[in-house]
């Protein structure tokens, strides 16, 4: 009888960071590890997940987790994280404070196991390149430190014939005696090994930033096979004893199910990074990824979720399929339908396929023999145009760098579409490379790629410095496709850091492709037909113009009904409509006949706590460009109390694109409360920012959050400023973040963030 498919079963949310580790205790049990500095403990009964406690405590992210289950020490068992802080914490299962805290590493503790030699001793490996072996009965030394890794140790674990199995960025797996000493070093993959799944007592998987998984013979050091079928980073595994069922994710947004080593399943979650997976007692599968939420998937129908959680689910992840972007796409060369009568070669396969004037993308499924709709596609490449291969993943390039003499050369991927920044940032932080070789490495790439995206200079800023980027001649004056509106301008200023705050004008977000917008609205208006919400071509390209920008000194009253009537299509249908709206009310003619009462209420239903995430996002945008003219501005400010109240409950406030959409709404709120010098406004836009403290990651975000807190103060008289530091002084959270930052203490900092948290804190004290 065949497998029944994965499917959804429950979405848990508690978290407000990258939810990255998982353990599972025997009862079925989880405790979480996210980036949001805490763990949480889900207690199993009867069927469901109850968030029985945070666990707090950690200064840092929290990195990783394993339970031990009860023993004669522990008769409830305990709870143990590791963090970016460096320490391990152990919690008993139910309490919010550790009992016992180890400063057990010089760096992050990036993994923890449970120890298969005894029920009282367990396994952390550390950033320090070197794994420790505890035991809960002596917590003050480590029992055994197991060395010889050159780079970050970043999994471990423990085999029941008693070998101990390491892997780590150095790209190398070791296989250890239980007394520390080596047994083999095995070398195999070509990136950073990332986890381990043990599948018996002599045997374990391997899986890596090369999009491979690996099986191996401790005691020989044999490699028995190689796995495909992740098209980017594995993060995470999970196997059943014997090796027969093995789930593993990673940076595709996919876990993939295996069965007695061919994938048997590929599910996509609506999220870029799957950073944990685990199979459960039952057989079910939990991961946590980096939208914050942990979910549950299972084969068994009478677990299966209700229909509209899966429905909701199900858009999420077309959503995020639709609009990805794909780069330049030439339809010419691609195959038609036809095509799909041919079986796919490996499952999780992507085709594209020309239908009509539109291109889709079609997913081969192994289980059902058949190729599924993933979604549209806004341009793009095929994969058999020519691409090469580089540690699993196809590039249009892949350019070798000679950085000093008498080094090889480094290999660079470069796919046509990416932005060369970033490339070059990723490339520096992979290579551990001097921060100096920025602009040169990106330099080269713009010049040796035939289609970079390159913009005009205003808009092509540094995401790491907030300066303006240097173009070379020959590209500058090149006129490409339109930013993708995912891309949003760092908010930069002079050298000076005071010139940071007060900030006084509002900040636009005003990037988009326009095209993308107009080909995926003119396809939905169809699909509108049969439920009779349809508009006329020549109404649609009207309202198309709204997003132009060309200022137009007239617009028709009929466009703006129309677009009001467009608003109200079904949600999973209305987000090219918010991008239009968004970048519409940039006109003032537009903004005096549309930013209404009605306006607002039909935008209301897009910030619920249970809204599409995507909706939610482009909706704060919207609010944020409204700032721009007098009447938008004064309809955000009329309904400021209710925007505020929903920022708390947004289902995905680890999503970079929310953060940078919600702080910019935040930022011109500010700017807009201290023109007018409304003081009781000021105050609740400031609770507002020390919520948002707690969940934002992302570092354009912050920075934005920390401007308008700056210019809070700034722009406030003595006695307003004093009851302003009042509220600050009550918030211990924010004031250990804003020191953290201001002396450099908070990884991954940019130096704007630095300078602006040190003017907040002279303006506090």
């Amino acid at each position: 009888m065949a497998r029944s498919l994965y499917k959804l079963s429950r979405e848990l949310y508690g978290h407000t960071g990258d939810v990255r580790d998982l353990a599972v205790a025997a009862d079925g049990s989880l405790a979480s590890a996210s980036r949001d500095k805490t763990g949480i403990f889900w207690r199993f009964e009867e069927g469901n997940y109850i968030q029985n406690v945070v666990m707090k405590g950690h200064s840092n992210f929290v990195s990783s987790v394993c339970i031990i289950n009860p023993n004669h020490k522990y008769p409830k068992g305990c709870i143990i994280t590791g963090s970016n802080d460096s320490h391990i914490f152990i919690y008993n299962p139910g309490e919010t404070e550790p009992v016992h805290k180890i400063k057990a590493h010089e760096n992050t503790v990036c993994a923890l196991q449970t120890s298969n030699f005894d029920k009282e001793s367990f396994l952390s490996s550390s950033w320090d390149v070197t794994a420790k072996l505890w035991n809960l009965n002596n917590l003050e030394n480590p029992q055994i430190t197991f060395a010889g890794h050159a780079a970050a140790v970043w999994c471990v674990s423990d085999l029941a014939n008693g070998y101990i199995v390491t892997g780590a960025a150095d790209k190398i797996v070791n296989v250890y005696l239980r007394n520390g000493v080596i047994v083999h070093k095995l070398k195999g993959h070509t990136d950073c090994v990332r986890d381990i799944a043990v599948i018996n007592e002599n045997e374990f998987l391997t899986c890596a930033n090369d999009a491979i998984i690996k099986r191996w013979i401790a005691a020989t050091g044999d490699c028995l096979g190689d796995f495909y079928g992740h098209s980017n980073y594995i993060y995470s595994m999970s196997a059943l004893y014997g090796g027969n069922l093995v789930v593993s994710s990673g940076e595709d947004k996919t876990i993939r199910v295996w069965l007695k080593g061919e994938i048997d399943q590929t599910i996509t979650l609506p999220a870029q990074s799957v950073w944990c997976v685990k199979l459960l007692p039952n057989e079910d599968i939990a991961c946590g990824s980096s939208d914050g939420i942990l979910r549950i998937f299972t084969t068994d129908s009478k677990r299966y979720a209700d229909s509209e959680t899966i429905q909701k689910f199900e858009e999420s992840v077309a959503y995020t399929e639709q609009t990805q972007d794909f780069g330049d796409l030439k339809t010419n060369d691609l195959p038609d339908s036809s095509s799909l009568h041919q079986p796919g070669k490996k499952d999780g396969e992507i085709k594209l396929v020309k239908e009509d004037t539109n291109v889709k993308a079609y997913s081969w499924s192994q289980k059902e023999l058949k190729w599924n709709l993933v979604g549209d596609v806004m341009g793009g490449n095929s994969s058999n145009s020519g691409k090469q291969l580089f540690n699993g993943i196809e590039y249009d390039y892949i350019f070798s760098v000679d950085i000093q003499d008498g080094i090889p050369p480094l290999k660079l991927p470069y796919n046509n579409g990416q932005d060369p920044w970033l490339v070059a940032q990723k490339f520096i932080d992979d290579n551990s490379l001097s921060q100096l070789y920025l602009e040169q490495v990106a330099n080269f790439i713009i010049k040796n790629s035939k289609v970079a995206p390159v913009v005009n200079s205003k808009q092509y800023d540094d995401p790491y410095t907030g300066t303006s980027r240097h173009i070379p001649n020959s590209l500058a004056q090149t006129v490409h496709q339109p930013v993708d509106s995912s891309m949003v301008k760092p908010l930069s200023a002079s050298l000076n850091p005071s010139t940071y705050i007060p900030l006084t004008t509002f900040l636009k977000l005003e990037q988009a492709n326009v095209t993308a917008i107009h080909e995926k609205l003119k396809e939905f208006n169809l699909k509108q037909q049969s439920e009779g919400q349809s508009v006329l071509e020549d109404k649609l390209e009207s309202v198309i113009k709204l997003a132009l920008n060309e200022n137009q000194e007239i617009i028709e009253a009929e466009t703006i009904n129309t677009l009001m009537t467009l608003l109200r299509w079904p949600d999973s249908f209305v987000f090219p409509i918010l991008d239009i709206a968004r970048l519409a009310v940039l006109q003032a003619t537009v903004t005096d006949k549309l930013c209404t009462d009605e306006f607002f209420h039909l935008l209301e239903r897009h910030l619920s706590k249970d809204a599409i995430a995507a909706n939610q996002m482009l909706t704060f945008r919207l609010f944020a460009n409204m700032f721009v003219h007098d009447v938008g501005e004064r309809l955000c400010l009329r309904y400021k109390n209710e925007l505020l109240k929903f920022i708390p409950d947004l289902t995905s406030p680890a999503n970079k694109n929310t953060q940078i959409a919600v702080s910019t709404y935040i930022l011109n709120l500010v700017v807009s409360l201290t023109k007018r010098n409304d003081v009781t406004g000021k105050t609740q836009v400031l609770n507002t920012i020390c919520n948002c403290f707690t969940f934002f990651k992302e570092a354009e975000a912050i920075f934005r959050i920390f401007v308008g807190l700056g210019t809070l103060l700034k722009k406030s008289v003595a006695d307003e400023r004093a009851q302003l530091v009042n509220i600050l002084l009550e918030s211990e959270y924010v004031l250990s973040t804003l020191k953290r930052v201001s002396d450099g203490l908070e990884p991954n900092l940019q130096n704007k963030l630095v300078c602006v948290s040190k003017d907040i804190i002279n303006l506090i004290f």
